[in-house]
């Protein structure tokens, strides 16, 4: 090898970088941009009610650069935080990339210096700086989540530590809770809205494979990670839920194979003889754990989960598999079987160890909301995206924003004429009824390719917009979006 020509920069120059026409999710309503813009005063169609006070924020991946040797949409990706803030009946905007450290260096190379999670380079140390984010060889991309705990406002991927930004959304840097969690957390905690406590989790490729912590309210963590019993597998786990005695993990047969990869297989491999797991664990600590094993499901977002008597009931989108590539339905590593979606609930029975799984609705959706104010606790009604089959649609993309009444068992749907995000409840001040306030959601409109945020009255739903927020500015399809009061 000759001098000065390291193994890291050998490895890094074998990847190119992807071309975004190659992808749906670099091109299109996907497609990121590349700049961060500010824009006040924003035209309105409609009317924004006036007891709207406060910001929408929605982070999602937004590449600055091609990425090297390949990209796994909605795994990775530079985090970029669109907000919307509304107050007086009037809205301003504003995007910001997550300056992550790995972002900074590459932004001081001109150019991307990690490969993609499935085609991980080992990056010369020398240009990531004097304090380089934990990860390496894979960049810290804090672009999955944003929520607010403790007056932090938390940038979130998974398993790594948080990046924070201020209330304006410039990058101040890692967060670890003063020591509490170095190693990060999930990209979905739970916050209970009574004890104010937020609940997190960390799947690992090593052991511990499964650990989970909470975090008071004053943003200290109280209780430390703590392994969940008899997770002997590194398992990919994206979300989780609560109810107010019990962290609830639905462990899908998602198995992380580093020697796969290293095979020159995939890192992620769809078991699916190990069948689900479901394990319920005690949020005082103490008591038993319970599980449940089930028939092979896997499950990307929970609505909710309450308990029921001595039953706990979970509400949320499954899936008969897990697959992440663009256009392919079937099973990561089992190409014999069609993934299919549908609404489900399940009812546990800890003591039994058993379970009643029931179908709700046989139509594939996904980012299913509740009124968070009831986060843990019984709720009735939730909300879901869907694509209605009248526009030409990526995969991941809706069109139809749909509402289940868990009660009945019954949904309604407003097809809209746009591409949208996830939809976040946003109550009235003062308000107690889970439909007493507002849907809100970034929207990019198919016919013309513009943005907006969507606003609709829930009372009234199904029913068109109340209002339309122009944002004159391309907001690429994200994530995961959250409505944030403003603090009196």
């Amino acid at each position: 090898m000759a001098r000065g020509l390291t193994l890291a920069d050998t490895a890094q120059n074998r990847l190119r970088p992807v071309n975004p026409a190659s992808s749906p999710y670099l091109s299109g309503r996907f497609a990121p941009v590349d700049r961060e813009t500010d824009a006040d005063d924003l035209r309105v169609e409609g009317t924004i009610p006036a007891d709207i006070d406060g910001v929408f924020m929605r982070n999602g991946p937004n590449p600055k650069f091609p990425p090297l040797g390949s990209y796994t949409y909605p795994l990775e990706g530079d985090g970029m935080i669109h907000a919307v803030w509304i107050g007086g009946g009037k809205a301003r905007y504003r995007n910001r990339w997550v300056w992550t450290n790995g972002l900074r260096a590459e932004d001081r190379a001109g150019r991307a210096l990690y490969g993609g999670i499935m085609t991980p380079a080992f990056v010369d140390q020398n240009l990531l700086g004097p304090d380089p984010d934990p990860g390496w060889p894979t960049k810290l991309d804090a672009f999955i989540n944003i929520v607010r705990h403790a007056d932090r406002f938390l940038a979130l991927e998974e398993g790594t530590p948080p990046y924070e930004v201020s209330p304006e959304l410039q990058t101040i840097g890692r967060f670890d809770f003063g020591g509490g969690l170095p190693l990060g957390m999930c990209a979905h905690p739970r916050i209970d809205p009574v004890t104010g406590e937020m609940v997190v989790f960390r799947y690992d490729i090593e052991e511990p494979f499964l650990t989970w912590a909470i975090v008071g309210p004053d943003g200290s963590v109280t209780r430390p990670p703590s392994a969940v019993p008899g997770i002997d597998k590194a398992f990919m786990i994206h979300d989780f839920t609560i109810t107010e005695h019990y962290a609830v993990f639905v462990i899908g047969p998602a198995v992380l194979d580093v020697n796969a990869m290293l095979a020159g297989g995939s890192m992620l491999q769809w078991q699916p003889d190990l069948g689900t797991r479901i394990v319920l664990v005690p949020r005082a600590g103490d008591g038993p754990v319970s599980t449940v094993e089930l028939d092979p499901f896997w499950v990307w977002h929970f609505a909710n989960a309450y308990e029921d008597g001595d039953r706990v009931v979970a509400d949320f989108p499954s899936w008969s598999g897990l697959s992440l590539a663009a256009g392919d339905r079937r099973a990561a590593g089992d190409q014999r079987t069609p993934v299919a979606g549908q609404f489900t609930r399940v009812s546990i029975d800890p003591a039994r160890g058993a379970a009643t799984v029931t179908s709700v609705g046989d139509h594939p959706s996904e980012f299913p909301r509740i009124d968070d104010r009831l986060t843990g606790r019984r709720h009735r009604y939730l909300t879901v995206g869907a694509a209605s089959g009248k526009h030409d649609l990526a995969r991941g993309e809706h069109d139809r924003l749909v509402r289940w009444d868990m009660s009945t068992g019954r949904s309604e749907a407003w097809d809209t004429d746009a591409s949208i995000g996830e939809v976040v409840f946003v109550p009235r001040n003062g308000a107690s009824g889970e439909l007493d306030g507002y849907y809100m959601t970034l929207a990019r409109s198919v016919a013309d390719d513009h943005s907006w945020l969507y606003v609709w009255d829930a009372a009234d739903f199904p029913c068109p917009p109340r209002a339309r927020i122009a944002i004159p500015a391309t907001v690429p399809n994200g994530l995961h979006a959250n409505w944030f009061a403003r603090r009196p």
